[in-house]
């Protein structure tokens, strides 16, 4: 039996193998048949000659409208016998002759349909197929003819109806969907203009929705429309009898001057259009849907701003941070997701050729005005290329961090210098501190140099940090004793008390600004003291005009301690290692994406989000220009009433009296023209401060009780006078 079977198998099977060679070999014929037909139905008949005419008319009188059909037929049987499976040859030719002979009767049937000639439409073959179907009538033989066709095409091509028909019934349930939400929202609007009033839906009318524009450039909002001319200094005149006098703030040109080129920095018109249609590709490849709606380049980056589609999550941008960075090939990439005012994400991308900042261009700019504050100083130029400037008083303290070499030191520079070029020596000193001994022992000799623990004449940078300790701790009693004097003269800042000294002809009071280069080397040393100086100076310093510049490379939080970084709301953030380094400083992660040499986030007051801006640079012969210039208008010179005299103090001190309370009583003595127990008991209530205060003033014979009388005389001349020499910030004018 099995032989028997196999023999039957191998027989069918040489069958097959004889039709199909003769098949193949048929083929030739058959491409050259269609090539025939094809040329004398379409192209040109001529060129076959009477033998293309007479194929012409045989096969229109055969075949009707579907010979031109035919070469169609032909050259799939020959692509199916040529590139198909041996075992599906024969199913693909019957499918193709089946599929023409469904076509013919179609045809046919539908020119009876619509009351036309079957024979011009079908052809010979088509009429005998058509009257073959006429006992089903007319529509009929139609429909049949069509669900024929529909079955051939599925059997010969593989044409999927059933999904093809599931697609189009989606297809037309969203666009109905699309339809009854787009009337509600059109029911919605009319509603709502109905109940603004008649004339609301008269003016109203329902536009259509407008393409979205291209990205434009988007311009800063301070960007002046003529050039600028650079700002001439104009220094205030130095009070009468003052030891700078003669001052002559340093020249502009000491500093280097800017590169001419404007743009600078910028990218090209073309990166910046391959840089929107690589970053919306990057977007759209992993399915969020998003457009560029604008750019802003910088001298360092360029930022885009990116309009997400309605439902796409923030986030779902920020995740894909390396995927756009690698999609640009940029060393590192900034997501400011959102931006804040605008409802876009911004995405900073640093330029192929930054530009180089200097100082001079941000000093003569307009961000720096001749009537800015004297402790206003340039920053550098933001991320649209526009210049930067702060104020120390308003801040009122800074502090600055990055890792080595992300030009922190630099930045130190500019704000010095920003300030030596605006302020004379009795407007503003700088106690300097600077444990490494590399960076501000540039500015030894200047005469803006101050010391509370040191002479003028042997002021220097302070090196030491157990100096620097008892330089801060001597800062912290100048700042209580300026509050006493402010007391007396009953204003609340360092502003108010200038005018009125002016107004009294009294000395004027100075800022203080403390630079520190290297926090961490304080805190290794004495951590406590420090730590207590500064934060009592960044609590209450600030009114009496005595502001800090912290700096550190180290960003931990045993150097930037809560206590400090609670009273330090100004920050800039220079390049940090890690996002651990860049939330101690800014509270945001950010500052460990910038670039270097300069690329800062600087997060001023009040602000939610950090400002990026790249920090003007300063070389070492601009310093030491700066430096030797100074030196050259005077020496430094502060007076030792700042620190007041010790030997009165310690003097009130031994009959348990505190200097203001004596001045305060001083000064009450004068206003009342008598002297009492009571009258200071009720001033200070305490009878042993009334007390203390009775003897010391009796024992410094400014009163006298005489023998046998219960009156003190008053001796007035004696208290001015020692008003005048301790206490000339008192006025004496009868108290008035």
């Amino acid at each position: 039996m099995r032989r028997a079977y196999a023999k039957g198998s191998k027989g069918s099977k040489g069958r097959r193998g004889v039709l199909l060679s003769i098949l193949v070999s048929a083929l030739p014929l058959a491409l050259a048949l269609g090539v025939l037909i094809l040329g004398s139905l379409l192209f040109f008949p001529g060129a076959f000659g009477p033998v293309g005419g007479s194929v012409k008319q045989a096969l229109v009188a055969a075949l009707g409208l579907v010979a031109y059909v035919c070469p169609v037929f032909l050259g799939y049987a020959v692509l199916r016998s040529f590139f198909g499976r041996p075992e599906g040859r024969i199913a693909a030719l019957a499918g193709a002759a089946a599929l023409f002979l469904t076509g013919e009767a179609l045809f046919s049937t539908g020119a009876a349909l619509f009351s036309a000639d079957p024979l011009d439409a079908g052809g010979a073959l088509g009429s005998r197929l058509a009257s073959g179907l006429s006992s089903f009538g007319v529509f009929g033989a139609f429909a049949i003819s069509f669900a024929a066709l529909l079955i051939m095409l599925q059997l010969a091509f593989g044409v999927p109806w059933l999904k093809l028909a599931a697609r189009l019934a989606d297809v037309l349930a969203d666009d109905y969907r699309n339809w009854q939400r787009s009337r509600k929202d059109l029911a919605g609007q009319l509603a709502a203009a109905r109940a603004s009033g008649p004339a609301a839906v008269l003016e109203s009318p329902v536009v259509p929705e407008a393409p979205p524009e291209p990205p434009q450039e988007i311009a800063p909002a301070e960007r002046p429309k003529e050039p600028v001319k650079p700002s001439i200094k104009i220094p205030s005149p130095a009070p009468a009898g003052s030891t700078y006098a003669n001052y002559k703030l340093p020249p502009n040109d000491l500093l280097k001057a800017p590169p001419a080129a404007k743009d600078r920095g910028k990218p090209l018109e073309n990166e910046i259009q391959a840089a929107i249609l690589s970053l919306e590709l990057t977007l759209k490849n992993f399915g969020i849907e998003a457009r560029v709606s604008g750019y802003a380049p910088g001298p360092v980056i360029t930022r885009y701003e990116l309009a997400p589609a309605p439902g796409v999550k923030v986030s779902s941008i920020v995740a894909l941070e390396n995927d756009i960075a690698l999609a640009l090939k940029a060393k590192g990439i900034r997501i400011i997701a959102p931006i804040p005012g605008k409802a876009a994400v911004g995405i900073e991308i640093p330029n192929q050729r930054p530009a180089l900042v200097v100082l001079r261009e941000i000093i003569e700019s307009p961000a720096l005005p001749p009537g800015a504050p004297l402790l206003s100083f340039g920053l550098g130029l933001s991320a649209a290329g526009e210049p930067l400037s702060a104020d120390l008083q308003k801040m009122p303290h800074l502090l600055v961090a990055g890792a080595t070499n992300s030009g922190k030191s630099v930045m130190i520079h500019s704000l010095i210098l920003s300030m030596l070029f605006r302020a004379r020596p009795d407007e503003v000193k700088l106690l300097m501190i600077d444990p490494k001994r590399l960076e501000l022992t540039f500015y030894d000799g200047i005469p803006h140099l101050f010391d509370p623990t040191t002479a003028a004449e042997r002021v220097a940078v302070v090196t030491s940090p157990k100096d620097a300790a008892k330089s801060l701790n001597a800062l912290v009693k100048i700042m209580e004793r300026r509050y006493e004097k402010f007391q007396l003269f009953g204003v609340r800042n360092i502003d108010s008390y200038n005018r009125e000294a002016d107004k009294r002809g009294s000395p004027r009071e100075f800022f203080i600004v403390v630079v520190i280069d290297e926090l961490a080397d304080l805190m290794l040393v004495a951590q406590d003291s420090v730590e207590d100086s500064i934060q009592r100076l960044t609590q209450m310093a600030r009114a009496v005009g005595i502001h800090l510049v912290l700096a550190t490379q180290r960003p931990s939080v045993d150097v930037i301690t809560g206590v400090i970084k609670a009273n330090l709301p100004c920050r800039v953030a220079m390049q940090v290692i890690s996002k651990i380094d860049s939330k101690v400083i800014l509270d945001h992660t950010g500052a460990e994406t910038l670039q270097g040499k300069g690329d800062m986030l600087y997060l001023a007051a009040g602000a939610q989000k950090p400002e990026r801006c790249q920090g003007a640079y300063v070389g070492e012969e601009e310093i030491s220009a700066v430096a030797a210039y100074l030196k050259t208008q005077g020496k430094p010179d502060y007076p030792l009433l700042e620190t007041m005299a010790k030997s009165a103090e310690a003097d009130l001190a031994s009959f348990g009296v505190d200097p203001l309370e004596f001045s305060q009583a001083l000064k009450l003595v004068l206003e009342r023209r008598r002297v009492s127990q009571d009258l200071l008991k009720s001033q200070f209530g305490s009878s042993a401060r009334a007390t203390n205060l009775l003897s010391a003033l009796e024992v410094k014979q400014l009163i006298h009780k005489p023998e046998g009388s219960n009156r003190w005389d008053i001796h007035f001349d004696a208290i001015e006078d020692y008003l005048r020499r301790h206490f000339p910030q008192v006025p004496l004018d009868n108290g008035k």
